[in-house]
């Protein structure tokens, strides 16, 4: 009879070492299949959060790029320059917004390197206005380790500064040697010839000077003066 018991109680004792035995397997198949799928989920988000500040950044820059080349024409156009320092500024006002970087939380980098002659091209068209595209060899570095690359740079329309200068020109050099009196008629008379191109004229005879002031209405706020020294 003990012989029967004893031999009950070690298979007992078997059997519950076989129960603990299991539920400690079940338990670490359990916590490393959820640290698992928990990582899947960390790393889904944080690629997703690198697309975003990747979309986001490109988004802000060519929002940038289109405020420096309308600044750079408005600018330019004050001071009665040639395109080229159009061109020079617009590079050197956007690399200003560049250098000034970025700051997200969760990202271990986020690098975007100046514009040059070989990552944005501009090309002036027919219309007189300014086509900037590109892109950015940019890289986003998120702390999980997930990383987004590139860039990319389209300006849209923008002002026609090309068109605007050559009419500048044409009209202060016609402008000049009119009488005051005569002034206000002329400005008329472009404002209707030149209506179906949405540019807006005005001329300011002042002190022997003659200013004259080109809007484009049609691509956004852009003005070329010109100046008799």
């Amino acid at each position: 009879m003990r012989r029967e018991e004893n031999g009950a109680a070690v298979t007992l004792a078997i059997f519950t070492i076989f129960v603990i035995l299991c539920s400690v397997l079940a338990l670490h198949t359990f916590e490393a299949g959820y640290q698992r799928q928990l990582s899947m989920v960390q790393q889904r988000m944080a690629t997703d959060s690198t697309r975003a500040v990747a979309a986001a950044v490109e988004t802000e820059l060519n929002y940038a790029l289109r405020l420096a080349v309308e600044g750079s024409m408005y600018e330019a156009g004050r001071q009665g320059e040639n395109k080229d320092r159009v061109e020079e500024r617009l590079r050197d006002h956007f690399n200003q917004r560049i250098e000034a970087g970025w700051s997200y939380s969760n990202f271990e980098n986020i690098y975007v390197p100046p514009n040059d002659e070989n990552s944005l091209v501009l090309v002036w068209l027919p219309d007189g206005s300014l086509r900037a595209s590109g892109y950015l060899d940019a890289s986003f570095t998120h702390v999980m380790g997930t990383r987004a690359y590139g860039v990319k740079l389209d300006a849209g329309v923008v002002p026609r500064y090309g068109r605007m200068l050559h009419l500048a020109y044409r009209v202060y050099f016609q402008a000049q040697n009119m009488d005051n009196a005569d002034i206000p008629d002329f400005e008329n008379e472009l404002n209707e010839s030149y209506a179906c191109e949405y540019l807006s004229f005005k001329l300011t005879p002042t002190d022997g000077r003659i200013r004259v002031t080109i809007h484009d209405l049609y691509a956004g706020r852009a003005i070329v003066e010109e100046n008799e020294e």
